[in-house]
């Protein structure tokens, strides 16, 4: 049957597929990466193809409009990559990650998370600056690089890479202004991170520059939520903080603090913290489609949740530390239980809510 005229057709797979698939298939990547040097290549490939994927659900919403579903989906699915592959390599199983640095960017993920919220219930809206939605490309970008500072035989191999990235770059803008008569800003942008890695990459060795991509990760990652936390005057004065608010903001530090101090004792299986964090995100996305329309959970209910979880995860980290393993691998099980029942519900009762045909 021929679509009607002046509708767009419906495409042969659409966005939300896309970004389903996406979220279905990150934990492979992330298991491949616990599967020696091959499994890491396979890793690696997998991962960037996923990555990618970002771009073909984005211009398939734009071409045949969004969904709420959609518009859940989406910053969760990128949230989850970041988790499912920063949190592997962060395990001291790997070691290739200082914990406290990648549990420094998962506290502003979360965090940000929490402000969204709180900005929302107040009918505060705050626009996405560019480098915001480019920040979880470069932290896609960055998961690649610390791959390959690892494992190449040599830096000369890693120097050649980036500069050959930063060359293409390059070409992309010229090309761009060329047929466009504008200049591509994505381009311009990552061109200028290629060649100042591949500076980097020349004046320091493997690890050194493994630890200065890191440290200018979480830094862009915190300086991309900055309006979030200027703009709080603007959210008091419309209307004073309430329980509902300050136990999402401790949440916001206590459930990533907790879960990869816990991890970095390298004593309990990696997945069952993994998936928890997942779990979070995904909650924080329900959370700030709701906040809106004021359906939220309250304050205790989210309170007990987080604080739950939190005491959990903790009285884990401090057990593993002392030798206690059994005891602290039974309470990392009752932290991710808890957040699998209780968050489950909560998608099951707020259903409607994101199965809505629109955004």
């Amino acid at each position: 049957m021929e679509p009607a005229a002046g509708t767009t057709p419906r495409p042969f797979i659409t966005a939300n597929q896309v970004t389903l698939a996406r979220l279905a298939l990150l934990p492979l990547g992330s298991w491949l990466i616990y599967q020696g040097l091959t499994g890491q290549w396979v890793a690696f490939v997998f991962l960037t193809v996923l990555g990618c994927t970002d771009f073909v659900d984005g211009m398939l919403a734009r071409r045949y409009g969004a969904t709420v579903l959609g518009g859940l989906m989406d910053p969760i699915a990128d949230k989850v990559f970041v988790a499912m592959v920063f949190y592997p390599m962060t395990d001291p199983a790997q070691g290739w990650l200082p914990p406290a640095w990648v549990g420094a960017l998962l506290v502003r993920e979360f965090l940000v998370t929490a402000a969204r919220t709180s900005y929302q219930r107040r009918d505060i809206t705050l626009r996405s600056t560019y480098l915001a939605k480019i920040k979880t490309w470069a932290q896609m970008s960055a998961t690649a690089f610390f791959f390959l500072a690892r494992v190449l035989p040599a830096r000369v191999w890693l120097i050649g890479i980036l500069a050959a990235l930063a060359a293409a770059a390059s070409i992309a803008i010229v090309a761009f202004y060329v047929v466009r008569r504008r200049w591509w800003r994505g381009a311009l942008v990552f061109c200028g991170i290629f060649a100042g890695l591949t500076v980097c990459a020349v004046l320091v060795d493997m690890p050194t520059f493994s630890l200065c991509l890191l440290v200018g990760t979480v830094a862009l990652t915190w300086l991309t939520g900055g309006q979030y936390f200027t703009g709080l005057g603007s959210l008091v004065r419309r209307r004073p903080l309430d329980a509902a608010d300050w136990v999402r903001a401790i949440g916001a530090v206590t459930i990533p603090v907790a879960a990869t101090a816990l991890l970095g004792t390298g004593t309990v299986p990696a997945w069952p913290i993994i998936g928890l964090v997942c779990l979070e995100f995904a909650i924080g996305g329900l959370d700030n489609l709701l906040a809106h329309d004021g359906g939220i959970q309250s304050g205790a209910a989210w309170g007990a949740r987080v604080l739950g979880e939190s005491v959990l995860l903790g009285a884990a980290c401090v057990l593993a530390r002392r030798g206690t393993i059994a005891v602290a691998l039974a309470l990392t099980h009752a932290a991710f239980a808890l957040a699998a029942v209780t968050i489950g519900l909560a998608f099951w009762r707020n259903r409607r809510a994101y199965l809505a045909a629109k955004a």
